[in-house]
């Protein structure tokens, strides 16, 4: 069994150990050290990663009691230097700790047992057993802590056995009965924990709850801590000042500039949307009034590229407006769309015709007996399917 050295002091970021054997772990070899400062993934918290000599690792994982180092290549060396990625380290201990203080505060201030806890690389959540939740209760965990956080109480650990841990007022209790590890935040808050922490809650920095959602029976928090945080202020901050910048305001203006263009947007869309119906009569009129008539009846049949469905739909209704009217409309862009509508006086169902002829595109469609519509596949045969549907019209029209 690897001696760990990641239980006896966190910060250690280079060590010297022996490579006791080598074995094959899913197709790659697996590093055994006869002791190691590598964190293995477990408890919700990711491994750590780096260098033993040449050979990167890039996964670390505890299987029966022996810490496996995993990477592509053997290695023959008996002594080896080590070196762990400090930044990543430091960064899941800052997070590790943070969660296990707001943690504790969820549960002084509310009752609300944390769940479970997700540690990854760029996001950081807990589940809190609470049923009810506001912006007002976020603002008390985060101010009580912070409060805890700008006390600098101490962090400690402590191997205990049952006998002791009855003493213990623990905020949750342990999974093992051997060798049970006791992360102590000051005398505030005694947990269960295997994973690595900072001396003291200063370190961490700040804890920020950047968002919440309801679950079924209780809500998952998102937070930041220590350098996550200033990163994501940097960035919002970025992005506050350049909005500003391109609204012309402060940053603390930018929520009435944001309102002002939505409104403005709003108008100027009703505006275009009365507009393009008004230009819609318009080409409705002109394409009915350029419709020779068979019998007094008139059968309009058109194909448009590069034109939205919705106004083909419209202007087909328009011009089905006036007294014994068909309109056929094809649509190419991505697809073959097909549209095709009748006045109220006449009697034919649209959806039958659409229907016989919509397997030439290899399409699919419905609607009623006035307006069916359909796409397909096969825009080379749109002017067949066409062609096609304006014969069946006269047959059953003329």
């Amino acid at each position: 069994m690897s001696k760990k050295l990641y239980f006896e002091n966190a910060y250690l970021r280079d060590f010297e150990a022996n490579v006791i054997n080598c074995i094959e772990y899913d197709g790659r070899c697996a590093l055994l050290l006869d002791q190691t400062c590598f964190y293995p993934e477990g408890g919700g918290q990711p491994c750590d990663i780096g260098y033993i000599g040449e050979c990167e690792i890039a996964e670390v994982i505890e299987k029966q009691n022996q810490i496996l180092h995993i990477t592509n290549k053997d290695l023959s060396q008996q002594k080896v230097k080590c070196k762990i990625n400090w930044k990543r380290r430091y960064d899941f201990m800052q997070q590790h700790t943070g969660q296990h203080i707001l943690s504790h505060c969820f549960l002084e201030l509310f009752n609300g047992k944390t769940d479970s806890f997700h540690l990854s690389t760029n996001a950081m959540s807990i589940e809190i057993d609470i049923k009810d939740f506001d912006q007002n209760r976020c603002n008390l965990v985060e101010d009580m802590a912070n409060e805890i956080i700008y006390r600098n109480l101490p962090i400690t650990t402590m191997i205990v056995d049952e006998k002791e841990l009855q003493k213990l007022p623990l905020r949750k209790h342990p999974s093992v009965k051997d060798n049970i590890r006791i992360v102590k935040i000051g005398n505030i808050d005694y947990s269960p924990c295997g994973g690595t922490h900072v001396m003291s809650t200063g370190e961490v920095g700040i804890i920020k709850i950047i968002d919440f959602e309801k679950l079924k029976e209780s809500y998952r928090f998102e937070f930041l801590c220590g350098n996550r945080a200033l990163e994501d202020y940097r960035d919002k901050n970025m992005l506050m000042l350049t909005l500003g910048a391109k609204f012309s305001v402060r940053y603390h203006e930018l929520d009435k500039a944001v309102e002002k263009l939505i409104n403005d947007h709003k108008n100027l869309s009703k505006e275009y949307t009365n507009t393009k119906k008004t230009l819609l009569k318009y080409e409705a009129e002109e394409l009915f009034s350029k419709c020779k008539a068979i019998d007094g009846k008139k059968i309009l049949v058109k194909i448009f590229e590069d034109r939205k469905t919705d106004e083909i739909k419209l202007l087909s209704s328009e011009i089905t407006n006036h007294s014994q009217t068909v309109a056929l409309f094809g649509v190419l862009n991505d697809s073959a769309q097909v549209i095709f509508t009748r006045s109220d006086d006449i009697d034919i169902n649209m959806n039958s015709i659409l229907k016989e002829v919509l397997p030439i595109i290899n399409g699919k469609g419905g609607g009623n007996s006035k307006a069916a519509q359909g796409g397909g596949s096969m825009l080379q045969n749109l002017n067949n399917l066409m062609e096609e549907a304006y014969r069946k019209i006269l047959h059953y029209y003329i």
